[in-house]
């Protein structure tokens, strides 16, 4: 009965159009009245504070800053250029191009939505120029820009690392061979459709043009390696990598590429600011959420409902990924991240479950959930970049969709793939 007032509060609420934090504050107000009527109303905001007192979560706010700082100083024209060298040649070379650039930005900005607009504003009107169909060069901006969580930084691997008291390191590394498979299997995607459709390949400019090219991004190229690297050997926090991020990212705008001017400074922190706040919000909203579900032990209730059906972990993992493709389609993926996975833990450590591998797994399920309708913020993004209908863009989505399931599915059951690297690296 709890499950029922406390979610399905959540789901009328935000079906009725209410913004998604007074969705969860509305809920949780709702059961809180009914099941602890006694308690003083004031605990609700004591909640809300507490979400949000959690000295990582300021990781989230730097890497949107230098997300945005990336856009602004010409950091991601140079790694569009650089990519186009690289494989610019091959058939559907303007596909290539975009999967590599979002490759190598969700190596700073990890935010699926930053990844998008950066990639997508460059590459949507460049492929639309070379003759691709705008909804094809939106959808695959769109299911690309998945990446950008998977790839280290990653804004939802920091927030389930602090649902779940996991290492942000470990969930950082075990993202790299999911987020590199990902990669590779769209540009085999690419291949194959340009192939279908007669799609064009651009010239081949030679290791000269490698070289320059290379020598001109360089500075934005060691952006990630400077946020992995510090982060992997021990150097600086997650945290820290973020408040290095920024400096680094600002530094390069402003002195090696010399495009980031005063007035694109101020709109790059007013918007990061902004995306903070709506994240923010969110999380302490769902802070309160998180001791109600803990306090009604909504959560062991839960446990024993899936374990009374299954002892399987297999089985177990796949009713997660239906469970969790639906939610991605209704759902904001951090305010799901926050209300399902406090609920899920007791089963997962029942059932022996690395707490690792399940998070990707998750945040992989929330991710393609950006890119599914009806919801799916990342389509009408894209599809208002490329001035297409976003039934179009859906359309042309569902080649790409079928990879990002295949390598769900990989990641699932082949749990090495995401346990190796955070093993071998941090022990």
């Amino acid at each position: 009965m709890t499950l029922l007032v406390l979610v399905g509060g959540l789901v009328l609420l935000s079906l009725l159009g209410v913004p998604l934090a007074f969705a969860i504050l509305g809920a949780c107000l709702a059961t809180l009245l009914i099941f602890r009527p006694h308690l003083p109303l004031e605990i609700v905001a004591q909640y809300v504070v507490n979400g949000i007192d959690n000295f990582p979560l300021i990781a989230i706010a730097l890497f949107l800053f230098a997300g945005e700082l990336m856009n602004a100083g010409g950091i991601t024209r140079r790694i569009v250029d650089f990519s186009a060298t690289l494989v610019g040649h091959i058939r559907g070379g303007l596909g290539h191009v975009t999967v590599l650039a979002s490759m190598i930005i969700s190596g700073i900005s990890g935010s699926a939505v930053a990844d998008a607009a950066a990639t997508g504003s460059v590459m949507v009107p460049a492929m639309k120029r070379a003759g691709f169909p705008p909804a094809f060069s939106a959808a695959l901006c769109e299911t690309a820009a998945v990446m950008g969580p998977i790839i280290p930084p990653s804004i939802p691997m920091v927030i389930y690392a602090i649902l779940v008291e996991a290492s942000v390191g470990k969930m950082f590394v075990g993202g790299i061979i999911p987020g590199i498979l990902m990669g590779v299997l769209l540009m085999v995607m690419v291949w194959i459709i340009s192939r279908r459709r007669g799609y064009e390949k651009g010239s081949w400019g030679g290791f000269t043009l490698i070289l320059a090219t290379f020598l001109s991004a360089i500075a934005a190229l060691a952006t990630p390696v400077i946020i992995l690297g510090g982060i992997l050997g021990g150097i600086f926090t997650v945290t820290e990598a973020g408040a290095i991020a920024c400096v680094y990212c600002g530094l390069v705008a402003v002195f090696v590429y010399r495009q980031l001017t005063w007035a694109e400074f101020v709109r790059a922190l007013v918007t990061a600011a902004q995306g903070t706040a709506s994240v923010m919000i969110i999380v302490g909203a769902s802070g309160l959420m998180g001791w109600l579900i803990a306090d009604l032990q909504i959560n062991k209730q839960a446990a024993a409902l899936l374990l009374g059906l299954t002892s399987s972990d297999w089985v177990f993992l796949t009713v997660v990924n239906i469970f969790f493709l639906i939610v991605g389609m209704f759902m904001d993926p951090l305010a799901a991240l926050i209300v399902f996975v406090p609920i899920l833990m007791p089963a997962v450590i029942a059932l022996a479950i690395d707490p690792v591998h399940f998070g990707i797994v998750i945040v992989i399920n929330l991710m393609i959930g950006l890119c599914t309708p009806p919801v799916g913020y990342l389509i009408y993004l894209m599809a208002n970049v490329a001035g297409e209908p976003p039934q179009a863009v859906i359309r042309e989505s569902l080649p790409f969709l079928g990879v990002l399931l295949l390598v769900l599915l990989l990641v699932t059951y082949i749990p090495s793939l995401t346990l190796t690297l955070p093993r071998l690296i941090l022990g």
